[in-house]
C-alpha cells in the first residue's frame, strides 16, 4: 500500500506540474504588447486581418477560457493546424520527437560506456588508467556543449570527412545512412554526460570497494569482475539511476544547441523555428511534449529506486 500511495502522490505532483507548466505556456501568449494577431502578422496588418486571426485561434478570448479549449482538444487528441503550413500539430510534434528521441536516447546509451570504465579505474585507483580518465573528465565536463559541437564538426566533418556537417536520413528510409548522419551529433551530445556518468559512477564505487563485504569477497579469492559486477554494482546503481534520469533530461535539452548546429529536424530546430514565426500553438504543443517525457523520467526513476534497492520500497 505505501507503494501505491507513493506512485499516486507521483502521478499527481506531476499532473500539477503539467498543468501550470502549459498555462504559463498559455499565458505568455497574452504579455506580448498589443493582441497576439499583431504579434504573428505584424505592423502592417489591418485591424480586420487582426481581429479574423484572433479570432480563428481563439486569441480575443480570456485566459482561463483559451487553455480550458487548448486542454480539452490536448486530450481528445486535437491540437489544430500550424500556423503557416497548415499541418497537423500532433504529426508535426510526433515526428520531430522521434528525431529527438533517436539522438538523445542514443546519447544516453554511448554515455553508458562510462560506468564500466568507472569500475574498471575504481578497482585501481591513482594508477595511470585512473589519472588519464579524471584529467579527461574533467576538460570535457569544464567545456560547454556547443564548443564541443563546433570542434567535432571541424574535425570530423570538414578535416577528416568521417561525418556529415549537416542533414539527416531518417531511420525508416535508410537504417545505415541514419546512423552515418546521427553519429556525430550522437557524439557530440552525449561527451559531457559520459564525463558526468564516469565521475559519479567512479566515486560510488571507490567508497563501495571499500566496505567490509567487499574485503571478505577479495579474501575468498573471488575474481575482481565477479566482485564488481555482484558486489559492487548494485549499492552504486541508485546514484547512476539518478545520474542517467538528469542526463536524459539533460540530452533531451542539449539536443536543441545539436540540432540547431547540425541542421537535424527534431524538436530543438521546430521550436527555434516555431518561435521565430511566432507559430504559438506549436510551441504549446512542443512545452507540452517536453514537460510530460521531464515528469514520467523522474517518476520512473522514482519507481526505479524500489526495484533496485528493497528498502525504498
Amino acid at each position: 500500500m505505501p507503494y501505491f500511495r507513493a506512485i499516486s502522490s507521483r502521478l499527481i505532483a506531476g499532473v500539477l506540474v503539467f498543468l501550470l507548466v502549459t498555462f504559463s505556456a498559455t499565458a505568455l501568449s497574452s504579455l506580448a504588447p498589443g493582441s497576439v494577431g499583431q504579434l504573428i502578422l505584424g505592423d502592417y496588418a489591418t485591424p480586420e486581418q487582426i481581429a479574423a486571426l484572433n479570432a480563428t485561434y481563439g486569441y480575443d478570448l480570456p485566459l482561463w477560457q483559451r487553455y480550458l479549449t487548448w486542454l480539452g482538444d490536448l486530450l481528445r487528441g486535437d491540437l489544430g493546424v500550424t500556423m503557416f503550413s497548415q499541418q497537423p500539430i500532433i504529426g508535426v510534434v510526433l515526428e520531430r520527437a522521434a528525431v529527438t528521441f533517436e539522438i538523445a536516447f542514443l546519447a544516453m546509451a554511448v554515455s553508458l560506456i562510462g560506468v564500466p570504465i568507472a569500475m574498471f579505474t575504481a578497482s585501481h585507483p591513482n594508477k595511470l588508467a585512473d589519472k588519464v580518465m579524471r584529467s579527461v573528465s574533467t576538460v570535457l565536463l569544464a567545456v560547454p556543449t556547443f564548443v564541443i559541437v563546433v570542434l567535432f564538426s571541424y574535425l570530423f566533418a570538414m578535416v577528416l570527412r568521417w561525418f556529415p556537417a549537416t542533414g539527416w536520413v531518417k531511420f525508416t528510409d535508410n537504417p545505415l545512412l541514419n546512423l552515418w548522419y546521427v553519429a556525430l551529433p550522437v557524439l557530440c551530445l552525449s561527451m559531457h554526460q559520459t564525463a558526468y556518468l564516469y565521475r559519479v559512477a567512479r566515486n560510488e564505487f571507490v567508497t563501495t570497494l571499500q566496505e567490509d563485504y567487499i574485503a571478505v569477497a577479495r579474501a575468498r579469492g573471488l575474481p575482481l569482475a565477479y566482485i564488481l559486477f555482484h558486489h559492487a554494482l548494485r549499492p552504486a546503481m541508485p546514484q547512476i539511476l539518478t545520474v542517467m534520469g538528469l542526463s536524459l533530461t539533460y540530452m533531451l535539452a542539449g539536443s536543441f544547441v545539436v540540432e540547431s548546429f547540425f541542421a537535424v529536424p527534431g524538436i530543438g530546430w521546430t521550436i527555434l523555428s516555431a518561435v521565430k514565426s511566432h507559430d504559438i500553438p506549436l510551441v504549446q504543443a512542443i512545452l507540452s511534449l517536453t514537460v510530460t517525457v521531464f515528469v514520467l523520467v523522474f517518476m520512473l526513476v522514482d519507481l526505479g529506486y524500489a526495484l533496485i534497492d528493497p528498502r525504498v520500497k
